[in-house]
């Protein structure tokens, strides 16, 4: 699994010490350059390789911020495979007052794309061909350019909802404004910053946008939405 921001109680730690100690493998990817918690993570990271766990600590010069896990687990004469990929960091305070989103899956084609991950970033393997989960440097941005461009060629029919910790990447702003130009509906909420101007008719960039109808809107709540 990844550890991204972790607790200092964490019972996720806690879990993987006892898994180790009853025999099983486990893997931990510890981001070390996580904002404020680079102590707290080269602490866990060390009581891992104590303990014996295999610890890697991602690809140089990139900071591994997914937080995802992988489970294989013995089912008669198969190995079953699950997962969970999360917006959330594996933090149990953090947990009960960040909002977030979890997806818990045996579906082979993310349990594949996910061992594939987990490959490439324990060294095993180099980096592989993911049919259904995008994986950043690699594919995330061009996907979502694809999604929202999918959306803008449906016109006043195209629906886009964009819910980030922030919106700063200029292409895929262009992106947004073209849908809106086009006829598209599109929803931007972002929990901290925007670069992008809401519900302004006379904006311009790359793309122009000319009525209030068809120009992103930015939503921004008080309280701390951390899913993406």
């Amino acid at each position: 699994m990844t550890l991204y921001r972790t607790s200092g109680d964490s019972p996720i730690v806690a879990s993987l010490l006892h898994a180790q100690e009853q025999g099983k493998q486990v893997a931990v990817l510890v981001e070390l350059k996580a904002r404020f918690d680079e102590a707290a993570n080269i602490e866990w990271a060390k009581a891992l390789e104590d303990a014996g766990v295999h610890v890697v600590y991602g690809i140089v010069g990139l900071k591994t911020h997914s937080k995802t896990a992988l489970v294989l687990r013995a089912e008669g004469n198969t190995t079953a495979r699950y997962v969970h990929i999360a917006t959330g960091n594996y933090n149990g305070k953090t947990a009960r007052t960040y909002e977030d989103f979890g997806l818990l899956t045996c579906d082979p084609a993310i349990t594949d794309d996910v061992g594939e991950l987990f490959n490439f970033l324990t060294g095993f393997s180099r980096i592989g061909k993911y049919k259904k989960i995008m994986v950043s440097p690699l594919s995330t941005r061009t996907r979502v350019i694809e999604l929202i461009n999918l959306q803008r060629d449906r016109g006043r029919s195209g629906r886009i909802a964009v819910k980030v910790n922030g919106l700063t990447d200029p292409t895929i702003i262009d992106a947004l404004y073209e849908a809106s130009s086009a006829g598209s509906r599109s929803d931007s909420k972002s929990a901290r910053c925007a670069r992008f101007v809401p519900a302004w008719p006379d904006y311009r960039r790359t793309s122009p946008c000319t009525a209030w109808w068809g120009v992103p809107r930015a939503l921004e709540g008080p309280h701390l939405r951390h899913a993406r």
